[in-house]
């Protein structure tokens, strides 16, 4: 890997500049530390979760630390697109500790394809750690995994992510978000009051109604 493969693909406490990342999809990216699920149903007429994986794995390179591991020991590992109006937006990857997903995270196993911000941003015991952000080429483990699913994503040069630590007794999880072109224009919403209430219970797909657009 050269210098500069691993520089935009190492993680850092702010987004740094790059052409490729327009203005909106910065809001995106950085704006907002509150829920992703709540703004990108803000944004959507219709907005639903396809889960890719939910399995133990090893944890990326870059994972194991964050996760107060002394090892590469596998971790729950989940997988999700979030989709906005049938085009994916974001793709979410998960990993936490096994016994801190059997004692500190239980919903995790009968999540589905539920949103995993439904359930973190309504328990006022889960705190959140500060983002970090990278710029992800393609050789990144991140970007092989998502062209997998979608292999259109491959000839893209760059695609920007943001990470964080969620933690909620001892138990800790790391949530990785990677930006997809979607991104690009669809207009940054702020996060509405009581929009994660409002998924928190639903199936599946979201759809707005009037009462929800207002």
């Amino acid at each position: 890997m050269s210098a500069e493969s691993a520089r935009r693909c190492g993680w850092s406490s702010h987004l740094p500049f790059d052409a490729a990342i327009t203005p909106n999809l910065r809001r995106w990216v950085t704006g907002d530390d509150g829920s992703l699920t709540a703004r990108l149903v803000a944004a959507s007429e219709r907005f639903r979760v396809a889960r890719l994986l939910q399995r133990p794995l090893r944890p990326l390179a870059d994972e194991w630390q964050a996760l107060g591991q002394g090892d590469r020991t596998p971790a729950l590992t989940r997988e999700v697109l979030l989709i906005c109006d049938e085009i994916p937006a974001v793709f979410a990857h998960t990993v936490v500790r096994q016994r801190h997903a059997r004692r500190d995270w239980p919903f995790l196993r009968g999540l589905g394809e539920r949103p995993l911000g439904g359930r973190l941003f309504v328990d006022p015991m889960v705190a959140r750690d500060p983002f970090q952000f990278a710029r992800l080429l393609p050789h990144h483990p991140l970007r092989q995994a998502l062209q997998r699913v979608l292999p259109a994503m491959g000839p893209v040069p760059m695609l920007p992510a943001r990470r964080s630590v969620f933690r909620r007794g001892d138990g800790v999880m790391l949530v990785t978000e990677v930006f997809l072109p979607e991104l690009l224009s669809r207009p940054s919403p702020g996060t509405r009051a009581g929009a994660i209430a409002r998924i928190k219970d639903r199936g599946p797909v979201f759809t707005r109604t009037a009462e929800a657009k207002r």
